[in-house]
């Protein structure tokens, strides 16, 4: 496996007293599989990409990364958060080598890589302009070409797509299945979208609500390559189905 996630637990303490976000979290990523999590608003998701990025500890549990154990560790994944946090004072080119630049990557060479790469992302014509000047479905391209230069064989998206109109979330989804297939990493994928979690996934884990755990796990047994068509599809809307039957289960539990 190339990332098993060994019942995590986490607890925060605050002023008003403890609370739970996290209650004995399972779950694995095989090699170069797409694997995406659902569950209620404020379930935990979030806290649980911080813990597999080594940005926070866990209570209990453990996090392992082909076998090796690296609970609380960083620098073993690439992590894209919600926001595509470009920084407005560097241009896409600049702001695409920031994580090689963190990793103590040269700096040139990083930015030849950068450049090799803009047109897989549709950014070859922009490499120099900023941020503002960019839709958000092109910032968050940018945002997904500075986690790839990161040069790690897993990456963590947390809602890359959630702030986009339809028909861009749409576009988005399809270009990440081919970014996706051209560099052959392990994705965890962070969504609100069952229809999203469908479409992009080999394996769907449903999280309850907070403090989370995992309720149901789904394989997704449809054919790839993947089209819009598919959306359709007497099997996809089965999956889509028992999908939402699960999330109502966790929001209403009885």
């Amino acid at each position: 496996m190339k990332i098993v996630l060994d019942t995590l637990c986490k607890t925060y303490r605050t002023p008003s007293g403890e609370l739970p976000a996290l209650n004995g979290v399972s779950l694995t990523v095989k090699e170069g599989e797409f694997v995406s999590l659902i569950g209620p608003s404020g379930c935990g998701k979030s806290t649980l990409f911080n813990i597999v990025s080594g940005l926070e500890h866990p209570d209990r549990g453990t996090v392992k990364k082909d076998g090796e154990d690296i609970t609380g560790e960083t620098g073993h994944v690439s992590y894209m958060m919600q926001k595509d946090c470009l920084f407005p004072w560097r241009t896409i080119l600049d702001n695409a080598v920031v994580g090689a630049e963190v990793r103590g990557a040269s700096r040139k060479e990083a930015r030849e890589r950068a450049r090799e790469l803009l047109s897989a992302f549709g950014l070859e014509q922009f490499a120099d302009a900023y941020p503002v000047r960019l839709s958000g479905g092109m910032r968050q391209r940018a945002a997904l070409l500075r986690t790839v230069m990161m040069e790690r064989d897993v990456w963590l998206l947390d809602e890359p797509f959630g702030a986009l109109d339809a028909l861009t979330r749409d576009r988005m989804q399809d270009w990440l299945l081919g970014i996706w297939d051209q560099f052959n990493r392990s994705i965890l994928f962070i969504t609100h979208s069952i229809d999203e979690a469908i479409y992009l996934s080999d394996r769907v884990y449903v999280l309850s609500s907070r403090p989370a755990t995992v309720t149901a796990e789904w394989s997704i047994e449809l054919p790839r390559p993947r089209g819009r068509k598919l959306v359709t599809d007497e099997r996809f809307l089965y999956y889509k189905e028992q999908l939402l039957t699960e999330l109502n289960q966790n929001e209403n539990p009885r």
